[in-house]
């Protein structure tokens, strides 16, 4: 019995416990690799996550960058609804028509325009100086407190001549008290803009725009070109 025994509790041969030793091994080997792969995939997609929360949001930054820079380049959008050119013919393509020359004033269509491929030229007869002058005689009726903008372009034939531009009103052919008239004197020659705004005191008179030009030499003149006449939106 004693040598049964201790024969059954004896260290096993050497080739034994090295078969053992590479089992564990090749155990440990499988877990880690097992382990290596499920880890893995995990770690991928977090890894993503953190680079799309690190990155700017295409539908909120990038769409207000988008949104900034159009308003930026773009026009506002009450462009095309902005006040309208109550003239026709504002630029004299079509020479004088829509247009009255004041006194004895000579109209000619030139060449010699500021925009496009005419304008109008105002003169008096060679032997006479100014003034000279034209007139739209009835451009619209008037709103009572409606403030009434004009411009024009400009060019007298010498300098120091005296540019007239003025918004009137008229009720029954004669003028209402309280119209406005602009004037400038033009010291150099060359295209200016000039203009001025009337506020209109009584509802439904007609409205009258009249530009003139005094101080002109014999012979002298005044070229016009792109006039406005507009009524600017109530505040």
């Amino acid at each position: 019995m004693r040598d049964t025994n201790a024969r059954h509790l004896a260290t096993p041969p050497p080739l034994h416990r090295r078969w053992q030793l590479w089992t564990a091994v090749g155990v440990a080997v499988l877990l880690v690799i097992t382990a290596a792969a499920w880890i893995g995939p995990q770690a991928e997609p977090d890894r993503a996550s953190a680079d799309l929360s690190a990155a700017p949001s295409v539908t909120g930054a990038g769409a207000s960058t988008t949104t900034a820079a159009a308003g930026t380049s773009s026009p506002p959008a009450t462009t095309g609804d902005g006040p309208k050119n109550l003239l026709a013919n504002a630029s004299f393509e079509d020479g004088s028509l829509g247009w009255q020359p004041l006194g004895g004033t000579h109209l000619t269509k030139t060449t010699e325009a500021r925009e496009g491929g005419y304008s109008l030229r105002i003169s008096a007869g060679p032997s006479a100086g100014g003034p000279v002058g034209i007139t739209v005689p009835d451009v619209t009726l008037t709103k009572l407190g409606g403030r009434y903008h004009t411009n024009a372009w400009v060019r007298p034939s010498s300098p120091n001549t005296t540019v007239t531009i003025g918004l009137r009103e008229y009720r029954k052919g004669k003028p209402v008290p309280g119209s406005n008239t602009l004037g400038w004197t033009v010291e150099r020659t060359g295209w200016r803009q000039f203009g001025a705004i009337h506020v209109a005191g009584q509802s439904g008179s007609r409205l009258a725009l009249e530009i003139t030009a005094r101080d002109l030499p014999p012979g002298g003149y005044l070229d016009i070109d792109e006039v406005v006449l507009h009524l600017l939106p109530s505040r």
